[in-house]
């Protein structure tokens, strides 16, 4: 295991960190953690408290200051509140937050007990041609090239993509 040329030792970071460097030092699942630095780029074994995930992640991503990694499997699943829900990042959305409210559908979960990022294949209903299918609602709402109704928008043929015409 390799430390790096410089860096607070691991467990040194932990000691000085409080709840996050005691959590972290619980998580991590390596022999030898005294001889890796906070920002070494070595891929650790962690196994997550909640949920008992077990992953590999660079020391320096679980560590940093700004935006650290935690359990990948906990970020996909993490559970909607009354401020964090897909109906409450439509109110903010304008009309396309309009739009995708009314063409949610899903019977199964109601649109606060899902997240706007959420990988859960909701039920859609299209406001032009009244088709119903399945997708992520994560990707109904991306920022870039969401998805849209298969019947009006068929593959190869979106906005987005360009037909070229051929001259003989």
């Amino acid at each position: 295991m390799r430390t790096g040329p410089k860096g607070k030792p691991f467990l040194e970071w932990c000691a000085e960190n409080g709840k996050r460097g005691e959590r972290l030092a619980n998580e991590f699942r390596e022999e030898l953690p005294t001889e890796l630095t906070k920002a070494s780029n070595y891929k650790a074994k962690w196994k997550c408290l909640k949920c008992k995930h077990v992953w590999r992640a660079e020391m320096n991503s679980r560590t940093k200051s700004e935006r650290p990694k935690g359990c990948p499997k906990c970020a996909h699943n993490a559970p909607a509140s009354k401020t964090k829900n897909f109906l409450a990042w439509c109110e903010k959305k304008g009309e396309l937050g309009k739009k995708l409210s009314r063409e949610y559908v899903d019977k199964d979960k109601p649109p606060t007990a899902v997240t706007y990022a959420s990988h859960y294949r909701a039920l859609w209903k299209c406001g032009r041609c009244s088709h119903e299918w399945r997708t992520r609602v994560a990707d109904r709402t991306k920022s870039v090239r969401p998805t849209g109704c298969p019947e009006c928008n068929p593959p190869g043929t979106n906005r987005y993509t360009k037909k070229r015409e051929r001259v003989d």
